[in-house]
């Protein structure tokens, strides 16, 4: 953990020299104050005992330059504690039953690019190193879960060496919202993203291939019974995570479609909501070719603000299938966030089942 506390007190330096001022005036330099994540996850696989903990610091900065031009930077640091002793995860799994069990990384740069609003800020533009996290797969009921499949969906992370947390690659992103309903996205990212400083900033398309993905989405105003819905698909053209795990750099072409749909059931008066989601992606002739997924969550269960979730997703790999299966429950606890949760893994190379509790504080 000694990267980590290296990390948390330089980011802590950090934030402490810079200015916590908000925007002035239309057209001034400015810097918002810098948001600060610390999530910190334990996890324990019942069936084989082995247990890790994984905590993961993030800081994001936005300083403006110009009228609605802004520089963005987000910085992520991982400490992974089974990894760190040269050792495997928790469960030897098809996909990752945690979204933040990443490799250790003392300091990755996730975003660092200008963007620039036009049309009155319906269009925004982005040129720079970022990672497809900070646009995709974040819809708000979607997000309550632990598991990896509330980001990025496998028939995705598991073809190419995405820009996934920790990696960022270099991209151009634009996003456009023509009213509070519609929104539209696109982006095209280097084929082969990285967690190394020396790597991100090097753009070779011959090399490394391409990346792109887009999205549309219609969203209602919260309160009737119009949900959420996205519809998107992605192509590339660049060496797949199997071929250089194994030292290839011969590329190839796999696209992919994807659904994600939260569709409200039943509102009470006092704000319980009862939400259902749905998850869909089909990947021919790629390592995940068909994922699926349907979770039920319900809020205000127990307390205001407060959720407790079901997800069952499975997905048909190269190497097999796996069906996954997770029951949580969030609690908000001023700035702090408690999250157990209880996963059962149904894959090709074992069944396990696994224990994790989950705190966020966000400063």
């Amino acid at each position: 953990m000694n990267k980590l506390k290296m990390c948390a007190l330089g980011l802590g330096a950090m934030i402490l020299m810079l200015p916590t001022a908000v925007r002035a005036e239309e057209g001034r330099v400015w810097l918002t104050p810098p948001a600060v994540t610390l999530t910190t996850e334990g996890f324990w696989n019942t069936t084989t005992g082995i247990a890790n903990w994984v905590t993961l610091l993030n800081t994001d900065y936005e300083f403006g330059l110009w009228r609605d031009g802004v520089l963005c930077v987000d910085l992520l640091a991982v400490a992974n504690l089974r990894q760190e002793q040269g050792k495997s995860g928790v469960a030897d799994n098809l996909h990752l039953f945690s979204a933040i069990e990443d490799s250790p990384s003392t300091l990755a740069l996730m975003t660092f690019g200008v963007g620039q609003g036009v049309f009155d800020g319906s269009l925004h533009l982005f040129a720079g190193v970022r990672n497809l996290g900070k646009d995709y797969f974040t819809t708000p009921w979607n997000s309550i879960f632990t598991s990896a499949m509330n980001g990025l969906f496998p028939s995705i992370a598991t073809n190419f060496v995405v820009a996934d947390a920790p990696k960022a690659a270099m991209a151009l992103h634009a996003e456009w919202h023509p009213n509070r309903h519609w929104s539209a996205k696109m982006s095209i990212y280097d084929g082969v993203a990285s967690e190394l400083w020396s790597e991100l900033f090097s753009l070779n398309l011959r090399r490394d291939g391409i990346f792109m993905l887009g999205e549309v989405g219609y969203s209602g105003d919260g309160r009737g019974y119009v949900g959420t819905y996205n519809i998107g698909a992605s192509y590339g053209y660049a060496p797949s995570a199997t071929t250089l795990a194994r030292g290839g750099e011969e590329k190839s072409s796999r696209a992919s479609l994807w659904l994600l749909a939260e569709q409200p059931i039943y509102r009470w008066a006092g704000g319980r909501e009862l939400e259902m989601i749905l998850h869909g992606a089909w990947a021919p002739q790629s390592d995940c070719d068909l994922y699926g997924g349907v979770a039920v969550v319900c809020s205000s269960l127990c307390r205001k603000s407060d959720y407790v979730g079901l997800l069952l997703a499975r997905g048909l790999y190269r190497g097999g299938a796996e069906t996954q299966m997770e029951l949580t429950y969030s609690l908000p606890v001023g700035h702090f966030n408690l999250q157990p949760a209880l996963h059962r893994v149904y894959s090709t190379h074992g069944n396990y089942t696994i224990a994790m509790m989950k705190v966020v504080l966000t400063m």
